[in-house]
C-alpha cells in the first residue's frame, strides 16, 4: 500500500459514520427526518394500546375478531416501532405458524439447498441494503442470519425455491424481529400477501400489472390515457413496487408505514400506494406535458419527485383512494374471462 493511500484510508477511518434512527448509513432511504413518528403523549398513549391488544394470543384474537376495524384503523396511523415486530407477526398469523411447527425452522438448516439457489443467495444478499448497518458487512452476522431464512425458505417451498426480491423483505422482517421469526413471517408474505409473486415466470405480477392498469384507469384515466399514449407498460416500472411491496423504493418511514398496513389490508394496500405515486408524480398538464417520450417517463417513475413523500402526502393519496376486495376480485374474474 502506497503512503497516499495510508492517508485516504486514515483519514476515512477518521470520519464518524452518521447512522439515522432506522440504522441506515447512506443511500436514498436514508432518513433526514421527513416523517417523525407520534412523540410525546399522543405515541405513549397509541403504544400503550397496542401493548394491551398484543398482551397475548388469547387478547390478540378478541381484537381481531370483535373490533378488527379499530385493528386496521390503528394500522393505517402507524405501529409504535417498539411493537412493530410483534404486532407484525400477529397480523400475518406467523406467531401461530411458528408454535404449531416449533424446531422445523432449524430441521430446514440440516438439510442440503440447492447449489444454485445458494449461489443466487449469497450473490443477493449484500444488495438487499447495502447502507444498512445490519447488512453492509461482507460475512457479518446480518447478512449470514438473512442468508440462514432465504436458504430455509428455498427448502420449505421448493417450488418457488428463492427469487431475488424476497433478498430485501427478509432483510426487512430481521430488523425487526428474530431469526426464526422472520422466517415464519417471510413464509406469510410469500403465501399470503405477495402470493405467486414469486413463481417462475412471474404470471402472478402480469396480472397484478393488469389490474393496476384497470385501476388507474378508474382513478387517475389522464394518466393512464398518457401512458398507454407513450406504449408505457406496467411490468416496465412497477415489478419492483409489487415485489418488493416498496421496500426498496420509498424512504424508510414510508416503508413501514406501507408494510404496517399490508399486514392488516394485504395486497390492495400495494394497489393504492402505487396509483398515488402515480398520481402525485404526474398531478398536472405540465408534468405531464413534459413527459414526451417512454425514456422520459419511465425515467421520472424510477426516480421519483421527492415532494411526494413529505408530510404524509404520499398516504393521504394513498387514503383516498378506494379500493374494496370486491374490486380487486371483478378485476381479477375479468382478466381470468380474457385468458379463457
Amino acid at each position: 500500500m502506497s503512503d497516499d493511500d495510508s492517508d485516504i484510508d486514515d483519514a476515512v477511518d477518521s470520519e464518524p459514520v452518521k447512522t439515522d434512527r432506522y440504522g441506515f448509513q447512506g443511500g436514498h432511504q436514508f432518513d433526514n427526518g421527513r416523517e417523525d413518528a407520534a412523540v410525546g403523549s399522543v405515541g405513549m398513549r397509541r403504544e400503550l394500546k397496542w401493548v394491551r391488544m398484543t398482551k397475548d394470543l388469547k387478547s390478540w384474537k378478541r381484537w381481531m375478531r370483535w373490533r378488527h376495524k379499530k385493528v386496521v384503523e390503528r394500522c393505517r396511523k402507524g405501529i409504535p416501532s417498539s411493537i412493530r415486530g410483534k404486532a407484525w407477526q400477529f397480523l400475518s398469523g406467523s406467531y401461530e405458524i411458528k408454535r404449531k411447527h416449533e424446531g422445523e425452522f432449524e430441521k430446514l438448516l440440516l438439510q442440503r439447498a440447492d447449489n444454485s439457489v445458494m449461489r443466487d443467495i449469497k450473490k443477493d444478499i449484500g444488495r438487499a441494503f447495502p447502507y444498512h448497518e445490519m447488512f453492509s458487512k461482507n460475512g457479518g452476522s446480518g447478512q449470514k442470519e438473512l442468508l440462514r431464512i432465504l436458504q430455509a425458505y428455498s427448502i420449505h417451498n421448493p417450488s418457488i425455491g428463492y427469487c431475488q426480491a424476497m433478498a430485501p423483505i427478509g432483510a426487512l422482517l430481521l430488523m425487526h424481529m428474530t431469526t426464526e421469526d422472520a422466517f415464519w413471517c417471510l413464509v406469510t408474505v410469500c403465501e399470503k400477501y405477495l402470493c405467486g409473486f414469486f413463481s417462475p415466470g412471474l404470471e402472478a405480477i402480469q396480472i397484478e400489472g393488469q389490474v393496476f392498469y384497470a385501476l388507474l384507469q378508474r382513478h387517475a384515466p389522464a394518466v393512464r390515457a398518457h401512458l398507454d399514449k407513450l406504449n408505457v407498460e406496467p411490468l416496465m416500472f412497477m415489478t419492483e413496487w409489487y415485489m418488493c411491496a416498496f421496500a426498496r423504493t420509498l424512504p424508510w418511514s414510508l416503508v413501514l408505514r406501507v408494510w404496517d398496513m399490508l399486514f392488516a389490508e394485504n395486497v390492495k394496500i400495494i394497489h393504492k400506494i402505487a396509483i398515488a405515486t402515480i398520481k402525485l408524480t404526474f398531478n398536472s398538464r405540465e408534468k405531464l406535458k413534459s413527459s414526451t417520450n417512454l425514456h422520459e417517463t419511465l425515467k421520472k417513475l424510477k426516480n421519483l419527485p421527492p415532494e411526494i413523500f413529505t408530510n404524509s402526502t404520499l398516504l393521504r393519496e394513498a387514503d383516498d383512494i378506494s379500493i374494496t376486495d370486491k374490486d380487486l376480485e371483478k378485476e381479477y374474474k375479468t382478466i381470468q374471462n380474457l385468458d379463457t
